[in-house]
């Protein structure tokens, strides 16, 4: 394999771990929505049916009440260069990089899977805040 390949791989594969975090967020709340709009949809359908909505149906609601997350990655500390507004540089930030450790990884960068770090996250679902309204 070239090394823009190599490059292009990398690239892919090779995110801030924030970035893979948020994107697991996401990928839950999006799975949520779209178990809701089912439901709502299919309310909806009951209450236009004429048969169905003389009985008291009603539709069932599902929801994910928590995401256990554990990722076997490949971490690596780079650092970004922090400048002021006049484009002086004014010191560097560290960004941990993760790549996930699938076949493609390994042998591509002929890693140790013992040198495996596990990233452990759990997302959890709460309740929405209740609003006071002040009369």
């Amino acid at each position: 394999m070239t090394n823009g390949n190599t490059k292009i791989i990398s690239e892919v594969l090779v995110n801030p771990l924030s970035q893979i975090i948020k994107e697991v967020g996401i990928s839950i709340s999006e799975t949520q929505q779209a178990m809701d709009r089912n439901s709502i949809d299919t309310q909806l359908a009951i209450e236009n049916d004429e048969l169905l909505s003389q009985y008291d149906i009603q539709a069932t609601w599902h929801h994910i009440p928590e995401v256990e997350l554990e990722l076997k990655m490949a971490l690596t500390m780079k650092y970004k260069e922090e400048k002021d507004s006049k484009g002086t540089l004014r010191g560097y930030r560290p960004i941990l990089h993760a790549a996930p450790l699938n076949a493609s990884y390994k042998n591509l960068h002929e890693y140790d899977v013992e040198g495996a770090s596990t990233i452990k996250a759990k997302f959890v679902s709460i309740p929405p805040s209740s609003q006071i309204v002040n009369e």
